[in-house]
């Protein structure tokens, strides 16, 4: 089936090309949402893409070998056409997608796709989650796409208008300083750790990733004195993050702490934490955030013990 041309085909080509972004290389920081994607939604494929007059160009790729895809007949190519997400539980009971190459060559058996529609209206790419058995998305994987959508269109505006540089697009020749700054990380999800890990490494941190509250704890126990923040996912297995904040606060009143949630509403403990220093960050959150985050932690005034310092 011939898909429709977007509106103003021609300036929603013009609007994707003074972003400068196709044949670039990789960047951490449009991997990182493309992980985070994949995370959320629970699925092996994530990709940002951006379509031009022939192609569906990958920019980020997690799960997935190819660089580039035909136009006529992807899923991207629909999904510009929307306005918000597009979901295909199972391609092969829809017959709009079921003789798709990326259906009867690739696999594809679940597709949600959201546009990256810019500041001037244009629909220049889409972030899209792929898997190759059918499911379904749940309400808060789907809003959760459109919160990592509206931040990478805000990090495409902001490098065409010059308002910021993102600091993953240092210079190769001028590498982060070192901080004399170290940081315990908790989480019991291999891909977000090591995403966290990467991250805050990046910036000049010294980080010790754990798996779980007992290998953080034994962490503790090695760096006598020398964690400066924990990072911790409140659940997990065994030892949740206030179970393990409180051990540590026990041996080292002085430790600052960084808890991330996707729930926090819904623990009440959080309230008492924060009035002694602690600060929560959100999921799902973009790796500039985590810094932000990280380096209000380290200028809060009071510590975990509620003392000035």
């Amino acid at each position: 089936m011939q898909l429709p041309l977007p509106q103003n085909e021609s300036s929603r080509i013009e609007s994707l090309r003074s972003f400068h972004v196709l044949g670039t290389s990789r960047e951490q920081v449009f991997d990182d949402i493309a992980r985070l994607a994949a995370l959320i939604c629970d699925t092996p494929i994530a990709v940002i893409a951006f379509i031009d007059e022939q192609r569906v160009w990958f920019k980020a790729k997690i799960g997935l070998d190819l660089d580039e895809i035909p136009r006529d007949g992807s899923f991207c190519t629909s999904a510009i056409l929307q306005s918000d997400v597009l979901i295909v539980p199972d391609p092969l009971s829809d017959e709009r997608f079921m003789s798709h190459a990326q259906v009867t060559q690739l696999g594809v058996r679940f597709y949600a796709g959201i546009p990256l529609i810019a500041d001037d209206a244009h629909a220049v790419g889409v972030l899209a989650v792929m898997d190759r058995v059918p499911h379904l998305m749940t309400e808060g994987q789907t809003d959760s796409l459109r919160i990592l959508a509206r931040r990478m269109v805000r990090e495409l505006e902001l490098r065409r208008t010059g308002e910021t540089q993102s600091p993953y697009r240092r210079p190769h020749l001028a590498p982060s300083p070192q901080r004399s700054v170290t940081i315990l990380i908790v989480e019991d999800n291999d891909n977000l750790r090591n995403l966290l890990h990467r991250t805050l490494e990046g910036d000049g941190f010294s980080v010790f990733p754990a798996a779980d509250g007992a290998e953080a704890l034994h962490l503790c126990q090695q760096r006598d004195g020398t964690i400066d923040i924990v990072v911790s996912d409140i659940v997990m297995p065994r030892l949740n993050g206030f179970e393990l904040a409180e051990r540590i606060r026990g041996a080292r009143p002085e430790t600052k702490f960084l808890f991330i949630t996707g729930f926090g509403d819904q623990f009440p403990e959080l309230r008492e934490w924060m009035k002694y220093g602690a600060t929560i960050l959100e999921k799902p959150f973009l790796p500039s955030e985590l810094l932000h985050k990280v380096e209000d932690t380290l200028t809060r005034g009071k510590t975990a013990t509620g003392t000035d310092g």
